[in-house]
């Protein structure tokens, strides 16, 4: 027969003890959570009606504190800062300006000159009677661009590269200038009887002047002065401008090209 196991009061006690304490702590996570429920209940209501205005309110503020580019009435937008303010660019203000006042401007002259030889053989064309004279005319020849034919379709914005194109027309060569005091004559060769000076009307003055004129022109045609004339134009007008595109912003710089 198995023996009975003797009851043991303390052991007995302290189990029922020991269970009471879990029932216990059960008990007061449950009841914590109680408490809170109706807490995290009113906070979730508010999540919920709150956010969508919150992020609506964060779209307008976005929108406020943005500006389209580039901004209106201005050519380029350099820096947005939106409801801060913006740096912006105006190069055709600063390039055409007051187109009234814009001229042409010179960019290239060379000095030219050509001899002419006038004869006057007299009585029968004989050599005995015949006088002869060199005229030497100094001139001048300028070459200009016309800034006064700028216009808005003139001016190209390269945004990728920072560069302002600016197309100019070729340069024209105005007429060739003949100053009066830059007219020499020299000595008259004289036959044998030859006597006096060679004169000549304002007529005969006047056509000899126009046919040294278009000797010289012949010489700046073969010397091709005018393709020089136009890599001066680029020059003087680079020259000309790019201090105002740098000083409109200095990260862009001014390319010059012919249309």
């Amino acid at each position: 027969m198995d023996e009975k196991k003797e009851f043991n009061e303390e052991e007995f006690l302290a189990k029922v003890e020991k269970a009471a304490s879990k029932g216990a702590s059960k008990g007061g996570v449950k009841n914590i959570l109680l408490s809170v429920l109706p807490t995290l209940i009113v906070i979730g209501l508010l999540a919920y009606l709150i956010i969508p205005k919150i992020e609506a309110l964060h779209n307008g503020l976005k929108s406020f504190f943005k500006f389209d580019e580039p901004l209106a009435d201005h050519d380029q937008t350099i820096e947005n800062h939106g409801i801060f303010g913006y740096t912006a660019a105006d190069f055709e203000e600063a390039i055409l300006g007051d187109s009234e006042k814009l001229q042409k401007l010179e960019v290239y002259s060379q000095e030219i000159s050509d001899v002419a030889e006038i004869s006057d053989t007299g009585l029968f064309n004989w050599a005995v009677f015949t006088k002869c004279q060199l005229i030497t005319y100094n001139g001048k020849v300028v070459y200009t661009v016309d800034l006064g034919q700028l216009k808005t379709t003139n001016i190209h914005f390269d945004e990728e590269n920072k560069t302002i194109v600016l197309s100019i027309p070729h340069a024209v060569q105005e007429e060739i200038n003949i100053p009066e005091d830059q007219i020499q004559f020299g000595d008259t060769s004289k036959g044998l009887l030859a006597f006096g000076d060679i004169k000549m009307t304002v007529e005969q003055a006047t056509k000899v002047q126009a046919e040294a004129r278009e000797k010289m022109q012949q010489k700046l045609d073969e010397q091709k002065v005018q393709e020089t004339a136009d890599r001066f134009a680029k020059l003087a007008v680079w020259e000309l401008y790019s201090p105002i595109i740098k000083g409109v912003a200095k990260d862009y710089s001014l390319e010059v090209v012919f249309k």
